[in-house]
């Protein structure tokens, strides 16, 4: 059966609902609804130096991957680290040559494995520490169906300067997810006066508390900040 999507691409996996806690090895095959048949490496075009991204996270929003699958024996494969049982949302992103982008999502459950992560509310966040990196954002409110701009700034606890190349073919990834899980966006950051601070744009569907993942390089070191986001009408 076909994952759900809301566009003409969906995910078929290898193996239908169930998986054990901890490294999975994920194989999937992208079907393409439009001219009904599976899409393979030829048929997507190489955009932020990954042919698709695959992006898995639980319901709480407190278990996060971000990996990029290959393409072999007609299938794609990558691994995930999902240690934590309970509801996981999977979604393949990543842009057909006719230049249709594509994000489809399917649900996992995933069982013996650590107990479920409870989901409670996850108030406004705008700021967090990976290592020696420090991201902020700025407190610019913000509405429902409403374009955002947020200015991040990136510092170092130990006093020396961030040290900030790509990665990925952007200067961050930022991932937000909404309350319910169902909705995700994908975005990269506009650049700052400095290459340490940058602005997002992006449009936050509905109210609420949003996950925020931001993901960069900092001396070399990719580094994952989880933040969220407080959404109003």
């Amino acid at each position: 059966s076909h994952g759900d999507t809301d566009d003409r691409v969906s995910i078929e996996p290898e193996t239908q609902g169930f998986y054990n806690a901890g490294h999975i090895h994920y194989q999937f095959q992208l079907f393409d609804e439009q001219s009904n048949k599976a899409i393979t490496d030829k048929d997507l075009t190489d955009t932020h130096t990954k042919l698709v991204h695959v992006i898995a996270y639980d319901a709480s929003r407190n278990v996060f991957n971000h990996v990029h699958p290959q393409f072999s024996n007609d299938r794609w494969t990558t691994d995930l680290n999902l240690e934590n049982n309970g509801s996981y949302f999977v979604w393949a992103q990543r842009q057909l040559h006719d230049g249709t982008d594509f994000s489809s999502l399917l649900r996992i459950q995933i069982t013996n494995g650590k107990n479920e992560i409870p989901s409670t509310p996850l108030q406004d966040i705008r700021s967090a520490i990976d290592g020696n990196s420090k991201i902020e954002l700025d407190n610019t409110k913000i509405r429902a169906g409403k374009m955002a701009m947020l200015n991040y700034k990136i510092t170092r606890t130990d006093g020396s300067a961030p040290l900030i190349t790509p990665y990925l073919g952007a200067m961050a990834h930022i991932i937000a997810v909404s309350p319910d899980g169902d909705d995700l966006i994908h975005v990269h950051p506009m650049s700052g006066n400095t290459d340490n601070t940058g602005m997002i744009h992006a449009t936050f569907p509905t109210a609420g508390d949003y996950r925020v993942w931001i993901q960069f390089n900092d001396h070399d070191e990719l580094k994952t900040m989880a933040l969220s986001i407080r959404v109003t009408k």
